[in-house]
């Protein structure tokens, strides 16, 4: 909005009340010289040009009126022996009156009626010419000021618009070197995080090696004491070493796998797998401890969930283990269940609720939703009477999390509970071998597919280990502590199959595994080694860790090995790896 005064001003030029009026007569008093001019308006002023021409207030109104009445030149006697003429003029909103020099009559005067008649038309357009100009000239006025006013307005504009764009500038320079500075800060954050994820992954590795390993040797070597003649405290004195050193084993495993799903390196590997076969095994697991407790565990299946099943059956066999475990634990007396049960057919498979009832102590309400919390427990005195970590529950949590489910649990203290979960069961496209069994349950016997073995393994209390367990099947082991020496071995004795360590000094089992490969494939260099010159198939080689994680697996398989065994050591496991075709 405008507010310089000069601008205001301009208006200031009114018009003066019956200047236009006014302007007429001094028009028309220049173009009809002599003539006496009087105007008489509606509103009842009166305007006067030329010779007075004096009228009684009743006279003009009756002039005005008669004049009014009629069209053109009227004459009318002014009283005093003459002539008045008058004639309305409609642009002007009033009256003329006119007398001539000399009283003289309009019809013989020089002048005539058409004379006034022309001088009043161009007296108006003479008048209406002046005021188009003083109008232009008002507007040029206020032209000239508005463009001031819109230069100054602009001028203004433009200097706030240079003060914003250097603001501007100023802003984005400094938001600029923030965001720089911020996005330096997060990478070099991010490495931080990578780096300590790396750390915290290779230390998971070493911690798994460190640990395995001597688990290894008191597991292994307690099974071979079992099997030898003891008497019945030692045969006892042998059992509760294995058992400890089982529930030992299986908090390692806790913690590992607590600590891979926290650090997001925890998958599942589908295969297809036969569920109720996984559901008899786990209900089997525990018949005799419950037995010996006086509890009954049952399992069952529902028919319309399908046997053959695609998907990560250990995974799955290891959170029905530890809800079987639990209620175990919490139950003294009456009956344990495994349960699975369809809720609804899908177009891959079924949603299966699986269910783990008992008739144990169990959970107060309030404690229901925090024994999924890891290291927690229903109370405290739970841990001292009953023992555990409390990472079970939350490992079955996560793990069903993967598996695209929820897990959630019902109970009634004094009376029992109820853990169950519910995920999608896709049908496996291929069905699945199951391994035979005899009538103990275990694997019938089976010869190994080699005879002579080549034992790679740094520890000597692990070579010792093995090399018994190999032995007693009636094979001949040859024994190298690192990569280096199984080469040399290789090269001078004949072997069947290689049992390779992967953590060794000097050169690792998979460097050793990549340089046998090569060898293999050149024909001049495999004809040197006694191992590997007469052979139509390549060399077996198994891989012996204590590493756990699946990308150890996997780097075996690249480096070129047929198989993966981790420690402990497991007997059956072993003889299996031994007794499969390659």
């Amino acid at each position: 909005m405008m507010t310089d005064p000069t601008f205001d001003n301009v208006f200031d030029e009114l018009v003066a009340q019956n200047e236009r009026q006014q302007v007429f007569l001094r028009l028309l008093a220049g173009l009809l010289p002599g003539v006496g001019l009087r105007l008489l308006l509606v509103d009842g002023s009166t305007v006067v040009a030329g010779a007075a021409l004096a009228l009684r207030p009743e006279r003009e109104k009756k002039l005005l009126e008669s004049a009014r009445k009629r069209a053109g030149v009227v004459a009318l006697k002014d009283g005093k022996g003459g002539w008045l003429y008058a004639m309305e003029l409609a642009e002007l909103e009033g009256v003329l009156f006119f007398v001539l020099p000399n009283k003289a009559d309009l019809r013989s005067h020089p002048l005539g009626e058409a004379s006034v008649h022309n001088g009043v038309r161009l007296a108006l357009m003479m008048q209406e010419q002046e005021e188009l100009h003083a109008q232009k000239e008002q507007f040029v006025r206020q032209i000239g000021m508005l463009k001031q006013q819109h230069g100054k307005l602009i001028e203004d504009n433009y200097r706030q618009y240079r003060l914003n764009q250097e603001k501007d500038k100023e802003y984005a320079k400094r938001l600029e070197s923030e965001i720089s500075q911020q996005t330096a800060e997060l990478r070099e954050a991010n490495a931080r995080l990578a780096e300590i994820s790396r750390l915290k992954s290779d230390f998971l590795a070493n911690m798994s090696h460190e640990l395995r390993t001597p688990m290894n040797a008191i597991i292994g070597f307690t099974e071979l004491l079992a099997e030898t003649q003891l008497t019945g405290e030692q045969g006892e004195y042998a059992q509760t070493i294995r058992q400890s050193a089982s529930s030992l084993l299986s908090l390692i495993n806790d913690i590992l796998d607590l600590a891979k799903i926290e650090a997001g390196k925890l998958e599942l590997d589908p295969q297809p797998f036969d569920l109720p076969e996984i559901m008899k095994n786990v209900a089997a697991m525990f018949k005799i401890p419950a037995h010996a407790k006086g509890v009954e565990v049952f399992w069952s299946f529902d028919k319309r969930v399908p046997a053959q099943v695609w998907g990560d059956g250990n995974r799955l066999r290891q959170i029905l283990v530890n809800l079987a475990g639990n209620a175990m634990k919490f139950t003294e007396r009456g009956r344990i269940d495994i349960v699975v049960e369809c809720i609804k057919e899908t177009e891959q498979g079924v949603l299966a609720t699986f269910a783990v009832r008992d008739t144990g102590i169990g959970i107060p309400e309030a404690r229901r939703q925090a024994i999924f919390e890891k290291f927690t427990q229903a109370d405290g005195s739970t841990t001292r009477k009953y023992g555990g970590t409390g990472l079970g529950l939350a490992i079955c949590q996560q793990l069903v999390a993967l598996m695209g489910g929820e897990i959630a649990v019902e109970s009634e203290v004094g009376k029992g509970s109820t853990f169950l979960f519910t995920i999608p069961l896709v049908a496996a496209r291929e069905p699945v071998k199951i391994a035979e069994t005899d009538g103990a349950g275990k694997n019938a016997a089976a010869s190994p597919v080699a005879t002579s073995i080549l034992l790679v393994e740094d520890n000597i209390v692990n070579q010792k280990l093995a090399s018994i367990l190999l032995s007693r099947q009636g094979l001949q082991v040859g024994l190298a502590a690192d990569g280096v020496e199984a080469l040399a071995q290789l090269k001078t004795q004949e072997f069947d199959l290689v049992l390779m360590d992967v953590q060794m000094p000097n050169m690792d089992g998979l460097t050793a595994t990549r340089k046998i490969r090569e060898i293999e494939a050149d024909p001049a260099a495999r004809r040197e080694y006694a191992s590997l010159r007469n052979r139509e198939t390549p060399l077996r080689i198994i891989g012996l860790t204590a590493h756990a994680r699946r990308e150890d697996e996997q780097a075996c398989y690249e480096s070129g090995m047929n198989g993966f065994l981790t420690k402990p050591i497991v007997k059956d496991k072993l003889i299996a790896a031994l007794t499969a075709v390659q």
